[in-house]
């Protein structure tokens, strides 16, 4: 018995529940896009004429709201049927026309996740004595999601959402103590990069890896981060810092950019200047974050695989033959972008971060 070398898998469709064969028929063109702050985005490209297409003037699929519309509850399938997984659920939200000479005509639908709705609702609010975990409870059910927030953090007096959507207003609270935000069906999630649950991948490069690209840079590396601000309770100024350490905390080996900063080319402070800390737990805690922020993307990769459908944002990587430096595990999955057409099957581009490199052999 022999393995298949090569095939393409067509994903899987299902409309409000049904499955939609003829949508994983006719789709030559997906792309399903995640990041770490949150909205999983799809365009799928389908052939519109064929058995079924109803008219005039012209006969097209896929404009006649049968299959799909606006509105649509729509979850797509990837990989082969051995290791198929399901890639996105969302929401219908466009749908386009393409005509070009000599080509059959197309329709492009376009779907967003259940964060779509947050996108959509812009506010202007005062928050009173909250954590952001308890802002973030509050927003996901006033939208009918359910709510799994694991998130640590200062209590604040106010908090002003000021002329934002709500989730440009979630996406700033969560960079502020570098939290991440996504949402699973209609589950809002936020919590810390630690606590967030990843599949474990393990990719060669010239096997699975098609092409990857490392690199590691202190441009943006930091000695350490302050935070200053004034305590109006206590009248006294405020002035927090977070250096090596608290990357050091984070990792099991290797270099970290903030050291080899120092060694290389001497101290070097960051100050948050735009962010005024009303409380020393507050600076601290924002101090942590930037520097947490800086120091995890010393190392990044961008890379493309053979098609990888258990990758996800928050998937922990180990790539190998990559050089030196770069060898082994440790790499955080921050961009995810599933791929689909009839040329080359599924593709995965994704992104990913890693606080260090390994010690010289």
């Amino acid at each position: 018995m022999t393995d298949q070398l090569f095939g393409i898998s067509a994903p899987v469709f299902t409309v409000g529940g049904r499955a939609a064969a003829s949508m994983g028929r006719d789709c030559v063109g997906l792309q399903i896009d995640q990041g770490i702050d949150g909205l999983k985005t799809l365009r799928a490209q389908l052939v519109a004429v064929g058995a079924g297409a109803t008219g005039p003037p012209a006969p097209m699929m896929y404009l006649d709201g049968r299959t799909v519309d606006f509105g649509s509850a729509l979850q797509v399938a990837i990989g082969p049927a051995q290791a198929q997984r399901v890639a996105f659920e969302g929401v219908v939200s466009a749908l386009e026309a393409v005509f070009s000479d000599g080509q059959p005509p197309y329709v492009v639908l376009s779907a967003e996740d259940a964060l779509m709705r947050m996108r959509m609702t812009r506010r202007m609010r005062t928050y009173r004595d909250v954590t952001d975990a308890q802002i973030a409870t509050s927003l996901a059910e006033e939208h009918g999601l359910q709510v799994d927030v694991d998130l640590d953090g200062p209590r604040y007096d106010v908090v002003q959402q000021f002329n934002q959507s709500d989730l440009a207003f979630l996406r700033d609270r969560a960079r502020r103590l570098q939290a991440e935000l996504w949402c699973t069906g209609s589950t809002l999630h936020m919590s810390a990069r630690a606590r967030r649950d990843g599949t474990e991948l393990t990719l060669v490069q010239g096997n699975q890896l098609l092409s990857v690209r490392l690199s590691a840079d202190l441009a943006h590396q930091r000695s350490e981060v302050v935070v200053t601000g004034y305590d109006a309770g206590r009248a006294e100024g405020i002035e927090e810092r977070a250096g090596a350490e608290v990357v050091d905390a984070e990792i099991s080996g290797g270099r970290t950019g903030a050291r080899i900063l120092q060694q290389a080319l001497g101290a070097a402070a960051s100050f948050r200047v735009r962010d005024v800390a009303l409380t020393g737990q507050e600076a601290g805690a924002w101090a942590r974050a930037e520097m947490l922020r800086r120091a995890r993307a010393f190392v990044t990769v961008a890379g493309s695989t053979r098609g990888s459908p258990d990758m996800v944002v928050g998937s922990r990587l180990t790539l190998s033959c990559v050089g030196g430096p770069f060898e082994g595990s440790g790499y955080y999955v921050t961009h995810v972008r599933h791929t689909f057409d009839l040329a080359h099957g599924l593709r995965t581009d994704f992104e990913a971060e890693r606080a260090t490199v390994n010690e010289a052999a």
